[in-house]
């Protein structure tokens, strides 16, 4: 597919505390030192990928029936992935708001230039929602949950540490990103999104508990407050710290997650998963689809 580049979208990551996992591989890792959590930052630790209508959650966790429609393995194709899901998603909020426009045109020229525009961009969705069919077994107009089975967590860089990089003997700009992390399995990838969500939670807690401290007035209303906010910020750098140890990981930086191998699953009605495992059954395998 020929799509043009658009990030996908994006979910804040942060990592909680919990025992280090045997596939996460830190020897790539910067010397890293725990820095407070500042309860007033609300910076994006990490970018992960999404589809419409799709998270990393765990399949067996999910409410919908969900079935396996594509494996999709590689660096390169995980980024192609991401980034044509997000074009289609761009065309359909682009087509609601020539809908919409159209709908506001006055009759005569300007009304048929928005029809003429609405009805090119419903051409184009169509024929780059056939292709995602074709490749990834991909709908628009279906949920999906993707799971990441294979990942890095790499942190991003600041000015300072990019110049500091030893220039690359290609000729290349240095990199912005260094790896901190490798997470090798789905439950090592599943338990990361979990944690993450924890933390984030955390520091939301801690900074609607500072933003009541700072509205209490009475003595000892304000002191009961100073109490709850030191307890959470406690918590939260104490989960912090423990993040840090673990993955060379601290709250306060941006990271990016890095696919090198998902699964993508369909939401489907009861019906929809019997005729699919009942189609495995006479091919004798899973049903799913790996993009060439």
């Amino acid at each position: 597919m020929n799509f043009q580049t658009i990030v996908l979208v994006s979910a804040t990551c942060v990592l909680a505390f919990f025992p280090v996992l045997t596939s996460c591989n830190q020897s790539d890792a910067p010397a890293a030192k725990t820095a407070p959590a500042t309860v007033g930052s609300n910076a994006p630790v990490t970018s992960a990928q999404q589809t419409n209508s799709t998270s990393a959650s765990n399949p067996s966790q999910n409410k919908s029936v969900l079935v396996k429609v594509a494996t999709i393995d590689g660096v390169v194709a995980n980024d192609e992935f991401t980034r044509n899901v997000q074009v289609v998603q761009a065309q359909r909020q682009e087509i609601v708001r020539l809908n919409e426009a159209l709908q506001k045109a006055d009759a005569g020229a300007a009304r048929d230039q928005a029809q003429a525009q609405l009805d090119a961009a419903v051409k184009k969705l169509e024929a780059d929602n056939q292709t995602m069919s074709k490749t990834y077994g991909y709908s628009i107009m279906r949920n999906y949950v993707r799971v990441p089975d294979v990942s890095q967590i790499l942190v991003v860089l600041t000015e300072e540490e990019i110049a500091k990089q030893p220039a690359p003997t290609d000729g290349s700009a240095p990199s912005k990103t260094l790896k901190v992390c490798s997470l090798n399995d789905t439950q090592a990838n599943q338990s990361f999104q979990d944690n993450v969500q924890k933390l984030q939670q955390m520091r939301q807690q801690a900074v609607a508990a500072k933003d009541a401290l700072d509205k209490a007035t009475e003595t000892n209303d304000k002191a009961y407050k100073q109490g709850q906010f030191d307890q959470l910020l406690k918590q939260l750098n104490d989960a912090n710290a423990e993040a840090t140890k673990a993955y060379a990981f601290n709250l306060n930086r941006q990271y990016q997650m890095q696919i090198e191998k998902s699964t993508l699953y369909v939401q489907a009605t009861p019906e929809e998963a019997a005729a699919a495992a009942k189609d495995a059954a006479n091919v004798g395998a899973a049903p799913s689809a790996t993009p060439k």
